[in-house]
């Protein structure tokens, strides 16, 4: 047998390039026949996850219903919102055949929203809401607020069509002992509120297309499903809006829509342009505040209501005007917490930002948990994020059993790199409340940064006994071993390797990945070449057999990684192949 020349190291790169990935790349094995290269491209966290399966049913031809959206709700008690949306969700696709209404599952939601960012259990305001329909492909959805009363469960929504303003169906108010059956209530309310939906949805694509007689008659058929519906007298609104009718005929079917729904946005928007024609101020001032109140967070209206406002002269809403009466009146807290409000509005998040300090000043009690959620982003939005920190974390001082708040220290101290602060902002947070999800991964990712790999894994043992999420914690745990085996592929130690196998096998125990197998795969290649090196020559029989189990674990190990390592498997077999003989001849050799 030919002397085994000495193998050069496979070190594995780490690339933070992009905050969806994690890649590997393994430079050259140099054997006296061969070398490979590999690139490998780690999905730490953020896949786009497909869609998931649909738990109604389609007969062979037919095709499915709209698409409906039940995110999570609104409540008065900790987690009744996502649980009322999970039990309305079902009902639906029970009530509702699939080719009537397609209730999207909750797992195509769910991937949505964490890849955007968000809290799968935690309700959106209206504007996110909407997106969130939009980014799922729905066509309908609903929102509203699920209550703990004395003697049950309250519900109160409305029904929204994704495309179209103002397109929205006040839902009869249900209430009952138990939530499922406010659910069924709830989902019988859905059913008589979508009677006129066919009739509206028509009424939208005639008037759209100039067939304005077609459009009305579908607004008379809408009526007759639903006297009240709101959905058609908007429609008939747009028909107003589309032929230039009078203002006093838009005033007319605006006021009734208002009459049922009083926060419905496109009416109260063509209301006020008809009370502005009409010169009837007092009215139009009236209609444009309601229309500030229905949308509160949408920073665009706020900006076009300003501006309309201010071409009234009402100095209070306004920014020239208020600025010159907070300078008239210095130190009046009224008028300075509406400045505040208004230059956040505008995006002056600097001045913003200098004007909420004086606000507190002026007026302790305006540190509630709102000014220093909104003061936190003006600093953030002007790109100071030490301020930004310093501020969350006046706001922990004052309300320290805020976990929001604690998250965000958490955040923005590990950005700027204060990592233990990041660490004991966690730390509260389990404090207060054990239960927080995913409060444990975050940990471990944080004590990963800090090269506390131990305790990075004695966290993720924490959440995977908790009962968090399987997914997330198997690709923390395939990120820290990532991490050792870069270390590994540094010292060629190997008890190094082997605790990367050990992080490896809690990754398969939490969810097996073609990752984890790679990852399995390429540490015992490494051992394998490694032990090989040394057992050739010292002459070792122990070391041969060593180096013989390895190259089988890496070779049995490697294929379940799968189609997603398709271009970097054929090197590491072909090493395999190649070398794997190897130990055999030496234990021939050495073994006597």
């Amino acid at each position: 047998m030919g002397h085994v020349r000495r193998t050069a190291s496979i070190p594995l790169v780490y690339d933070r390039s992009t905050p969806l990935e994690v890649m590997i790349e393994m430079a050259r094995f140099s054997f006296s026949c061969a070398s490979a290269a590999v690139v490998v491209a780690l999905a730490a966290q953020g896949a786009v996850a497909p869609l998931g399966a649909q738990d109604q049913q389609l007969q062979r031809g037919q095709r499915p219903g709209p698409r409906f959206m039940v995110p999570v709700f609104k409540g008065n008690e900790r987690n009744v919102g996502w649980q009322f949306a999970d039990q309305l969700r079902s009902r639906l696709g029970g009530d509702f055949m699939g080719r009537t209404l397609w209730i999207i599952v909750k797992s195509d939601i769910d991937n949505a929203l964490v890849q955007s960012g968000y809290s799968t259990t935690e309700p959106l305001n209206s504007n996110d809401a909407r997106q969130l329909a939009a980014i799922v492909r729905a066509d309908e959805y609903v929102e509203g607020t699920i209550n703990k009363t004395e003697t049950g469960y309250a519900f109160e929504g409305q029904l929204l069509l994704v495309r179209g303003d103002g397109m929205v169906e006040p839902l009869a108010r249900v209430e009952a002992e138990k939530i499922g059956d406010v659910a069924k209530a709830a989902s019988k309310s859905i059913q008589d509120a979508r009677k006129p939906i066919d009739n509206v949805q028509s009424c939208i694509l005639n008037y759209r297309q100039n067939k304005y007689n077609d459009a009305i008659s579908d607004v008379q058929k809408a009526l007759k499903d639903n006297p009240q519906s709101v959905m058609a007298r908007v429609c008939y609104l747009e028909i107003a809006k589309s032929q230039k009718w009078a203002a006093d005929s838009i005033i007319k079917i605006g006021e009734q829509v208002i009459a049922s729904h009083p926060m419905n946005r496109r009416a109260l928007t063509l209301l006020a342009d008809a009370y502005d024609e009409k010169k009837m101020d007092e009215k139009y001032i009236n209609t444009l505040t309601t229309l500030l109140t229905a949308d509160p967070t949408n920073v665009r209206l706020v900006e076009t209501v300003v501006e309309a406002i201010a071409r009234t002269q009402q100095f209070a809403v306004a920014k020239p005007i208020i600025d010159e009466a907070v300078k008239q009146n210095p130190g009046d807290p009224t008028l300075t917490r509406m400045q505040y409000r208004i230059y956040l509005a505008i995006k002056d998040y600097a001045a913003a930002a200098a004007i909420g300090e004086d606000m507190i000043k002026a007026d302790t009690a305006s540190a509630d948990t709102l000014f220093f959620t909104r003061q936190t982003g003006a600093y953030l939005f002007t790109g100071d994020t030490a301020k930004a920190l310093e501020t969350v974390s006046r706001g922990t001082a004052k309300f320290p059993n805020n976990i929001e708040f604690w998250q965000l220290v958490a955040q923005l101290a590990r950005q700027s790199g204060q990592m233990p602060v990041a660490l004991s902002a966690l730390d509260k947070i389990v404090a207060i409340d054990p239960k927080t999800k995913d409060i444990l991964v975050q940990k471990a990712r944080i004590l990963n940064d800090m090269d506390r790999s131990d305790e990075a894994m004695a966290a993720l043992q924490q959440a995977l006994s908790a009962g968090d999420d399987k997914a997330t914690i198997s690709a923390m745990a395939s990120a820290i071993a990532n991490k050792q085996f870069r270390a590994f592929q540094a010292s060629k130690d190997k008890a190094a390797g082997l605790a990367v196998l050990k992080t490896v096998e809690f990754a398969e125990h939490a969810q097996p990945t073609p990752t984890v197998y790679f990852l399995r795969g390429a540490t015992y290649l490494t051992l394998a070449t490694n032990t090989l090196q040394v057992a050739n020559e010292a002459k070792d029989c122990e070391g041969s057999k060593e180096s013989q189990n390895y190259f089988v674990e890496a070779q049995i190990a490697l294929p379940k990684a799968g189609s997603q390592f398709a271009d970097q498997l054929p090197p590491l077999m072909a090493i395999i192949a190649q070398y794997s003989s190897f130990p055999d001849q030496m234990i021939k050799a050495y073994c006597k």
